[in-house]
């Protein structure tokens, strides 16, 4: 029985539309890298200048947005669910 309004679905949506939006820039990388690589002539022995450039850019581009997807996967709502106990769980045995 959640709203739309409720401030946990909001969350939840917001989240799922970021990482979907980092995926998506993620793939787009991926893809540019892919086609320059294959589809793209290349001089004998090594790469171009303007790749090697492209590459540049490119790699730490990447390297944030999978950090940052990561975090926003991984990240809490900042709430503690099911009480506010600091203390660990202790078991009872019974015999």
């Amino acid at each position: 029985m959640s709203s739309n309004n409720d401030p946990d679905v909001m969350e939840a949506k917001l989240r799922y539309t970021v990482g979907i939006s980092l995926v998506v820039i993620l793939g787009g990388i991926i893809g540019a890298v892919l086609f320059s690589l294959i589809f793209v002539t290349q001089p004998m022995g090594e790469s171009s200048e303007n790749d090697r450039r492209f590459f540049e850019l490119l790699s730490p581009i990447a390297a944030f947005i999978v950090g940052a997807l990561g975090g926003v996967m991984a990240a809490g709502n900042g709430k503690q669910r099911g009480g506010n106990n600091d203390e660990p769980p202790t078991q009872e045995y019974t015999e």
